[in-house]
């Protein structure tokens, strides 16, 4: 191989890596991603003093994404609770559209686990169908002591 060739074969191999680099952020980029985050919420000046749990949903999309419903999922079934008296950080409510990089909070009451089923995990649910799930210590110590 001469000079000339190995010289081209390198700016070769070197476009198609980053081609295929491309290809890939391009793909990542269109794809919904949120970050669900459960945890302890604790009451300042007595508002809600059952408010003892809170979901956290961040947009991490480079899109807006409509939130319809959070909850939890139990172990070993499909079934999943939405909690039905949720308080939000801003007063608003569902669906929620979220701008990217924002994030909305939603508090409610501890949940309980079902019979023979802990909780699993949190999730968010949007409106296009994408279900995104998250856990914490917290949530694993909740489902522990329910």
């Amino acid at each position: 191989m001469t000079v000339v060739g190995g010289i081209t074969l390198g700016i070769a191999i070197l476009g198609a890596a980053l081609g295929v680099i491309n290809t890939w952020r391009s793909v990542d980029a269109s794809r919904v991603k949120l970050k669900v985050t459960p945890g302890h919420a604790i009451s300042v000046g007595a508002p809600a003093p059952l408010l003892e749990f809170y979901i956290a949903v961040t947009n991490l999309s480079t899109f807006p994404v409509t939130i319809e419903e959070v909850g939890v999922f139990y172990r070993g079934t499909q079934k999943r609770d939405v909690f039905p008296a949720q308080v939000f950080n801003d007063d608003g409510g569902w669906p929620r559209r979220l701008e990217p990089r924002s994030s909305v909070s939603v508090y409610a009451a501890r949940p309980e686990n079902l019979p023979g089923h802990r909780i699993k995990s949190a999730y968010a649910r949007t409106s296009c169908g994408v279900t995104a799930v998250g856990r914490s210590p917290a949530l694993r110590q909740i489902a522990r002591e329910g």
